[in-house]
């Protein structure tokens, strides 16, 4: 059976397979749920699984053809460019 653990903050640390009955305890400080949901980076609130938040994407980088199309002189087209790549 699938067993979380979670610490003392209600972070689930790591996901495991245990029978519940071999001699074995989890980690000072956590403990371990039964549970088929969740996995490390996940919570555990108020008897629930709470899913870690998904970070927003970063957005993409403009192309260069994209650099070249905003920029009206040379000098705006290398500075643009430098940005990007700092």
């Amino acid at each position: 059976m699938k067993y979380i653990i979670v610490d003392a903050d209600g972070l689930i640390t790591n996901a495991i397979e245990w029978d519940g009955e071999a001699e074995w305890s989890p980690p000072e400080g956590c403990t371990a749920i039964a549970s088929e949901d969740g996995g490390p980076g996940d919570s555990y609130i108020d008897g629930a699984v709470v899913p870690a938040p998904v970070p927003e994407p970063e957005p993409a980088a403009p192309t260069f053809e994209e650099l070249v199309a905003q920029a009206s002189t040379f000098a705006e087209l290398k500075r643009l460019v430098a940005e990007q790549l700092a």
